[in-house]
């Protein structure tokens, strides 16, 4: 669907825009793992290639089974610091918003610990069926896809395929393929 080139491209324009909102301030740039994991360590090389400064943080957060979302955001790991968001201007970097579902639940528990701004910075962002929304919107958004479920550059099918360097439409092989054949 999207070749490695595309997105490293799509990064570094991604990583300008940031430039310019943030100039003269060292956003809080907050990872949500796994999926964004690729996608925030080239965007925060392209952000270091413009010299522009910022902290780094982590959150873990999933809600899929499968191939289908379960609609219940679970977020795991360590819990911020109230001293590294207070008074700070906050990016979460996602690797794909399509419901929002995940950001929507994110968004509250970050504005707990009193931002100065939160703001959203998505590769992908999934066209949904006519008249649906999604929960939460992105200001910074690498690409608009189609419906379908995605895998490769940190985004998985049941932890497979988060190795591949380009981004794929799954098909029923990849659903099937048997990962203990790894082993």
């Amino acid at each position: 669907m999207i070749g490695h080139e595309e997105i490293q491209d799509r990064v570094r324009t991604l990583a300008k825009l940031i430039h310019n909102d943030y100039e003269g301030i060292r956003p809080v740039m907050i990872c949500t793992l796994k999926g964004a994991c690729p996608f925030y360590q080239h965007l925060l090389d392209a952000l270091q290639d413009l010299k522009h400064g910022y902290s780094v943080e982590f959150l873990r957060a999933s809600s899929y089974a499968g191939i289908s979302t379960t609609g219940n955001v679970q977020v795991v790991g360590a819990e911020l610091a109230k001293d590294d968001i207070e008074n700070r201007h906050v990016i979460l970097v996602e690797d794909i918003v399509d419901t929002g579902a995940t950001v929507a639940n994110l968004i509250p528990k970050l504005q707990e610990l009193n931002p100065k701004s939160v703001q959203i910075c998505t590769l992908l962002e999934k066209r949904l069926q006519e008249g649906k929304r999604p929960a939460a919107k992105a200001k910074y958004s690498g690409f608009s896809i189609p419906n379908k479920f995605i895998i490769g550059y940190g985004l998985d099918y049941n932890e497979l395929y988060r190795d591949l360097k380009d981004i794929w439409v799954i098909t029923q092989k990849g659903i099937d393929f048997d990962a203990k054949t790894l082993f």
